[in-house]
């Protein structure tokens, strides 16, 4: 096995198992790592290890699966159409990093926490999402049944971001939603991906984590490392041969 396939089948195989990944979108593009975990497996000692060792703004990926089913917007055309100007004037431009469309939808809490930024409580929101769409999938629950029932558990404004699929994936856009969600997918984990951004840490950089010292990370902690390149090379290579993989067709699952 060549070692970029044997690197890609260790970062399905972690994931399968609950542990963490990194992705690299791009240096054309944002240029940053994030670090994944899939969110049906997410506990406060997760969430801390990645609050503490990548440090910057901790998000959820959600498949086009997931949001069809509980009706998740995203949150830029969804402003579009409020009644406060402010938040008309304050549109976010799209440009070229994000392809054109911005992958951020609603923020939410579990409704059983009491601030919801504890990683204890934020661990809940993360897991506890996975988990309600795997039950609701199961149940075989309406659009409208299943969006019943997020609102039931979660309330928004909350803690943690949601980021959505479009629904062609990777085909139209190549951030780290897309990536997450289509290793998901690939790994057989609900695609619920819970991640955040490798800052750095050191002198004064105060950006994201170059990505060569990223990558020397997580060699050095054993935690498999994907360029966005690589992974839209397995992932659509097997959709053009027509393996099932997770890349959307542009229907929900």
């Amino acid at each position: 096995m060549a070692p970029q396939e044997n690197n890609f089948v260790r970062a399905l195989e972690a994931l399968a198992a609950g542990k963490p990944v990194a992705v690299l979108d791009s240096e054309a593009r944002e240029g940053e790592t994030d670090l994944f975990i899939p969110g049906q497996f997410l506990q406060p000692k997760n969430l801390r290890w990645l609050r503490t060792l990548a440090g910057g703004e901790l998000y959820i990926s959600v498949g086009q699966e997931v949001a069809a089913l509980f009706k998740l917007p995203f949150i830029g055309p969804a402003l579009k159409e409020t009644s406060w100007d402010v938040l008309k004037q304050m549109q976010k431009e799209n440009d070229g990093m994000c392809q054109g469309s911005c992958s951020v939808s609603v923020s939410l809490d579990h409704r059983s926490t009491a601030t919801g930024a504890p990683d204890v409580e934020r661990s809940l929101t993360c897991r506890r999402l996975a988990e309600l769409y795997q039950e609701s999938s199961k149940k075989g629950l309406t659009p409208d049944e299943a969006c019943a029932e997020l609102g039931r558990e979660f309330h928004t404004p909350g803690h943690v971001f949601l980021c959505r699929e479009n629904d062609l994936g990777l085909k139209h856009r190549a951030g780290h939603t897309e990536l997450s969600v289509a290793l998901a997918r690939a790994a057989g984990v609900t695609p619920v991906m819970v991640g955040c951004v490798m800052l750095s840490n050191e002198g004064d950089d105060y950006g994201a984590l170059p990505p060569r010292l990223a990558e020397a990370w997580a060699v050095k902690n054993g935690v498999p490392f994907l360029t966005g390149e690589q992974v839209q090379q397995h992932i659509l290579s097997k959709a053009s041969n027509g393996v099932h993989n997770g890349v959307s067709n542009g229907n929900a699952h």
